[in-house]
């Protein structure tokens, strides 16, 4: 325990002090980024586990939505409702694209935009450690001087890796998301056709019987 204190106090403590004030907003940055692309990423895994379901598998629900899981059920429940004409049972299919991608496009946005700022405001740690840098280079002498450049390159250098290292894991883990999504509509266009065949099917037998 007592290595582990001073491995923090020597190292990670350390090179934040070097990395200057810039570093409580990367922090936060960093905070924010990754609790919003966990909360994300959960929402995708629990809410919407029936994404990979297999074309088999889906002929069998809409066929009978009874075996369905629960989630699949409610929507196929929800659009025979309306399936007197397939234009209302199309327009409940967008009812319930609606009900979930518009919500996951927003949140992939503000992740983008949290991934995109980490690197900038490394970059402006950069330019603010350089700044340091040629204000001790103009301003002191001596002892001074060498204080002054070692700060000033140590902030810019530090800032920058920081953001990198707050972008990087992050972007990976958004492009996952990103594919999760297109799953999801893709299982909503394969769902809807299925089911705009076992309709037509359906309404073309009943006009015959007529």
């Amino acid at each position: 325990m007592d290595s582990l204190i001073i491995w923090f106090s020597e190292e990670v403590w350390g090179l934040w002090v070097q990395g200057g004030s810039l570093m409580f907003m990367l922090l936060a940055i960093a905070l924010i980024l990754y609790y919003a692309t966990l909360e994300t990423y959960l929402f995708l895994k629990s809410r919407t586990s029936f994404k990979s379901t297999s074309k088999t598998t889906l002929v069998q629900w809409v066929s009978d939505p009874e075996k369905a899981d629960h989630e699949t059920k409610k929507m196929l429940r929800y659009v025979a409702d309306g399936k007197e004409t397939l234009g209302e049972a199309r327009r409940r299919f967008d009812e319930i694209r609606a009900c979930f991608l518009p919500l996951i496009d927003r949140r992939i946005t503000f992740l983008s935009l949290l991934v995109s700022t980490a690197p900038l405001a490394g970059l402006l740690g950069t330019v603010m450690g350089m700044l340091t840098t040629f204000k001790g280079l103009s301003t002191s002498s001596g002892g001074k001087t060498i204080d002054f450049v070692a700060g000033g390159i140590s902030e810019a250098l530090i800032t920058t890796q920081t953001g990198l290292i707050i972008a990087i894991p992050a972007y990976v883990m958004i492009n996952r998301i990103v594919s999760q999504r297109d799953q999801l509509e893709i299982f909503f266009t394969t769902l809807e056709s299925l089911t705009m065949q076992n309709y037509k099917g359906i309404l073309e037998t009943d006009e015959d019987e007529e």
